[in-house]
């Protein structure tokens, strides 16, 4: 009797135990998202007109992304993960040495075990020098700058277990075919680890206020003009870190960063929700010149610096980059900046922009490829997106992709896996590429 009791007892408590989080999200009410979460939603009986058969399934996923303290469960949980065993709790949280935390999607670059190919760092360098030859068609500077991982500017604050890759990483490697293809670059790892102290936060993927200033400072320089933001004072201001957020989305512990003293003195147009936004648009009393300027999230900070240095800008983190924004804006400047780890991203969404109009020599052959075609309305007003894929095995790694429409050639965008291109509507189309130098035509 006395072990039937006991096993009661037992049962009855663990199932008690297992009500607790549903009574308290009764008591309390759902949880709601941390960081930057993005939570299941609420299960629907019927979905798209039709019975959703999957309507338990979806309960299941949104009590797990809902259920009352989930916040604090999960800061506790990475608390004592953190204590007993010194891992991080989150699979995109990296816990480094000396509280130091860092995004696990750079790690590929860290370690060296995803290195862009050949193909892929061509089309990323030819894609930039392209879009630099249409800016200048525009009368419009242009600079691209990368806006280096944490780990890149500080590795040993990297767990022992990851080791740094010897080999060179994808941004030293791009930064060589930007210098070949000609292209104004920012080198921002250079002037970032001028500083003896940190300009990264320790609980943060960014950049802090003094950062955003050196960076600032450093795309100034690139364009020609002589802005130091970094040369006026800065006071520490406690900051929450987006890493730690993501790893403890209940805490509230912060960490000095530095930023500027003084207020911005530019002014926003229009509603700006936060710093997040698709699209900002800024005036600056007693600025010159007009920038349009296609950012990350470092351009978080960034984007008020920049501001302070134009009479009008416009800051988008749309992508592919839309190029007609550069007459839309009346833009003179055009930035570029892209975060290390995301640069593959050049090499497989091209940029919206009319294709150069370019002078080809008859072709001394055809070579076979598989090659496929595509059409589609444009952005742009009377052209066709014309796409493909194309895969030639004698290609050269570095060749360019031209397209021959009605007669007439143009340049196209190279990506990955084949090529974009913006351009008049055509009835025969071409396409064209080099094999050991020498210009041919694919045949499908």
């Amino acid at each position: 009797m006395r072990k039937n009791w006991l096993c009661s007892a037992f049962c009855a408590l663990f199932l008690l135990f297992l009500l607790v989080p549903g009574i308290l999200t009764l008591v309390l009410g759902p949880s709601e998202a941390g960081a930057n979460e993005q939570l299941s939603r609420a299960p629907q009986m019927i979905k798209a007109g039709s019975v959703n058969y999957d309507v338990l399934s979806d309960a299941c996923a949104y009590f797990d992304d809902h259920f009352a303290l989930r916040q604090q469960f999960i800061t506790a949980n990475a608390a004592l993960t953190a204590a007993l065993f010194h891992e991080s709790a989150s699979q995109d949280v990296i816990l480094g040495r000396d509280g130091w935390l860092f995004y696990a999607e750079t790690l590929e670059d860290f370690e060296g075990s995803s290195p862009m190919t050949e193909r892929q760092l061509y089309c990323a360098a030819h894609t930039l020098s392209l879009m630099q030859e249409y800016a200048a068609s525009q009368n419009c500077a242009f600079v691209f700058a990368a806006a280096p991982n944490k780990n890149t500017l500080y590795p040993q604050y990297m767990p022992a277990r990851y080791e740094k890759s010897l080999a060179p990483s994808n941004l030293t490697r791009l930064a060589a075919l930007l210098s070949r293809e000609g292209v104004n670059t920012c080198d921002l790892s250079a002037h970032l680890l001028t500083q003896d102290e940190p300009v990264y936060f320790k609980t943060d993927s960014h950049w802090t206020g003094f950062g955003s200033a050196l960076a600032h400072d450093a795309l100034l320089a690139a364009l020609g003009r002589g802005d130091t933001l970094s040369q006026e004072d800065f006071t520490p201001q406690p900051h929450l870190g987006d890493l730690y957020e993501m790893l403890c989305p209940a805490g509230t512990e912060t960490e000095p960063g530095l930023a500027l003293s003084r207020a911005h003195t530019f002014s926003y147009v229009g509603a700006v929700h936060g710093p997040d936004d698709m699209t900002i648009r800024t005036i600056c009393s007693g600025q010159t010149g007009r920038l349009l300027m296609f950012r990350d999230s470092f351009g978080n900070a960034l984007h008020e610096d920049m501001a302070e240095s134009f009479a009008a800008a416009c800051f988008s983190r749309a992508m592919p980059y839309d190029l007609t924004l550069l007459e839309q804006e009346a833009a003179d400047t055009l930035v570029i900046e892209l975060v290390e780890r995301n640069l593959s991203k050049l090499a497989s969404q091209p940029p919206i922009m009319p294709g150069p109009v370019r002078e080809l020599a008859a072709p001394e052959n055809t070579v076979p490829a598989q090659l496929t075609l595509a059409q589609k309305q444009s952005a742009l007003d009377g052209c066709v997106q014309y796409t493909g894929t194309l895969s030639c095995d004698s290609m050269d790694d570095d060749s360019p992709v031209y397209v021959l429409l009605d007669g007439k050639a143009y340049e196209a965008c190279p990506t990955q896996d084949g090529f974009s291109l913006h351009a008049p509507a055509a009835q025969k189309i071409e396409v064209f590429v080099v094999v050991n130098g020498t210009l041919v035509r694919c045949a499908e």
